[in-house]
């Protein structure tokens, strides 16, 4: 699939679970016209990173924050490390985010939304979060993850009151980069 196909099939259901929700959650309400687009494109090309396994791409993706200073090759042999074979290091391998609802803070965007992810051959959905930063004249992301163990069921979303627990700290590098010369557990 090419990348405006990508992107269009993206805003496409975005604007459907909009719809479905009766227009009381739209993902992203402070970023008017091209803002939307602009996020909405870069989520998209974060997500197919992520589930591809592209940690080269991925690192083009990522806030500056989350590389935590590392080069793209240590960021991507820190990635491989962590993800995607039974005993890399637990890290869960994002498959698929539908985005809900947004909340900007002074540190960037927390993007709310119904997640699918594997770990170590387990398959698990609940919501999940990504965090993104507007740098360098694009978006980037610092990480994401489930919001809460046991995950919460994707059904809560469709409440429009329904909010996070709490708001995760997204001031270090992405867990991957932070644990990069811990060993992988047997």
């Amino acid at each position: 699939m090419s990348y405006k196909s990508s992107v269009a099939a993206l805003l496409l259901a975005l604007s459907c679970f909009t719809v479905s929700a009766q227009n009381t959650a739209q993902p992203f309400p402070k970023f008017p016209g091209n803002g939307q687009a602009a996020l909405a494109g870069r989520l998209t090309e974060y997500l197919k990173a992520y589930r591809n396994k592209n940690w080269a791409a991925l690192y083009s993706l990522v806030s500056d924050t989350g590389k935590g200073g590392v080069n793209r090759r240590a960021f991507v042999a820190a990635m491989s490390a962590k993800h995607g074979r039974a005993g890399s290091g637990g890290m869960p391998d994002l498959l698929e985010f539908m985005p809900d609802r947004s909340d900007v803070s002074t540190d960037g965007t927390d993007i709310y939304g119904c997640a699918k992810a594997t770990r170590e051959g387990e398959a698990y959905t609940g919501i999940a979060v990504v965090h993104a930063v507007h740098e360098h004249e694009t978006w980037t992301f610092t990480g994401w993850s489930f919001t809460e163990f046991p995950n919460l069921s994707c059904k809560l979303l469709s409440d429009p009151s329904w909010k996070p627990a709490g708001r995760m700290g997204w001031d270090q590098p992405m867990e991957e980069i932070r644990n990069a010369n811990a060993p992988s557990k047997p």
